[in-house]
């Protein structure tokens, strides 16, 4: 039996991504581990291609094609039905894992004591050029306990934990967008002890499709839900947020919020490159532009406190 499992979705991602991907985990220092990918997009030949060609050089790889298109929650449900080792690892089919990353990361669980953990990602373009680096992540569990009050801090491509974590939790449930969130919400509320490794396991490939989504405030409203659930210690109930999330998004404020995302990520570019008086017009935009963002913004700040 593997000592841990990692597991990967795909649905439509190019190639040379999934083979960086795959490879970076087939390469690891640490051995004992199996690899289950699971596709989530069943007509798409070229993925299946490689996995099966994959699976005949290294018998450390399970392959399995979902019927039908089931999402990403369900299909990481899936996968977590379908694992054998102690421990899990997170991964999505374009980021790019450090070569020690299951060595590294399973060293400082089973240390010090933690069931679930992440750990720092460097953001890479998508010709694999650093954008930025995430230099600091709250690490102490009290800490996390307050960030996550806030914002999700323990980042879901870089997960790696406990099996009985996932199975006592029941897996993921079905809230839009804020799967992952949810997870580590009901983690801590449940008793289990999460923390992050502060060093980098993972080049995290930021794509077009990453950076111009259109359903962000769609998931700032249910982060908004859950975590307010989380500041008196309830559980959010999966039919009071989804009414409260159609209470309050439509077109104009989703519009808006989508806009100032753009100016924000303006400004960080702004910031990396020393462009400061551009950085100062774009901060100027940002309240005149929406107000739900600076929300969001404002949560950020709160959670840097505790990093």
């Amino acid at each position: 039996m593997p000592k841990i499992s990692v597991i990967m979705s795909g649905y439509k991602e190019e190639i040379h991504y999934l083979k960086e991907s795959i490879n970076s985990i087939l390469n690891q220092t640490y051995k004992d581990f199996e690899l289950i990918f699971l596709l989530d997009n069943p007509s798409n030949q070229d993925i299946i291609d490689l996995l099966n060609d994959y699976c005949k050089k290294d018998n450390r790889i399970r392959f399995y094609i979902n019927e039908e298109n089931l999402g990403l929650a369900k299909t990481l449900n899936k996968a977590l039905t379908l694992v054998n080792g102690e421990y899990i690892a997170r991964m999505d089919a374009d980021d790019v894992s450090m070569p020690d990353r299951l060595e590294k990361q399973l060293e400082y669980l089973v240390n010090n004591g933690y069931d679930l953990i992440g750990g720092l990602s460097n953001m890479i373009d998508e010709e694999g050029n650093l954008i930025y680096s995430i230099k600091s992540v709250p690490q102490d569990f009290d800490n996390i306990k307050k960030a996550l009050r806030y914002n999700q801090v323990i980042s879901h491509p870089t997960w790696f934990g406990k099996t009985e974590v996932f199975k006592k939790l029941e897996g993921y449930r079905l809230i839009p967008l804020c799967e992952d969130t949810d997870f580590t919400l009901r983690a801590v509320l449940k008793g289990f002890k999460i923390s992050n490794y502060n060093n980098t396991v993972l080049n995290y490939r930021v794509t077009k499709n990453s950076i111009s989504r259109s359903n962000l405030y769609e998931q700032f409203l249910y982060l908004q839900f859950i975590t307010n659930k989380y500041k008196k210690g309830e559980i959010a109930s999966l039919a009071e947020a989804k009414l409260f999330v159609e209470k309050h998004l439509n077109k104009k404020s989703s519009d808006r919020y989508n806009k100032a995302n753009e100016v924000f990520n303006k400004a960080l570019d702004c910031l990396n490159s020393k462009k400061y008086i551009a950085l100062m017009g774009c901060l100027v935009k940002l309240p005149f532009i929406s107000q739900q963002y600076l929300k969001k913004i404002y949560r950020l700040v709160r959670v840097s406190r505790y990093s």
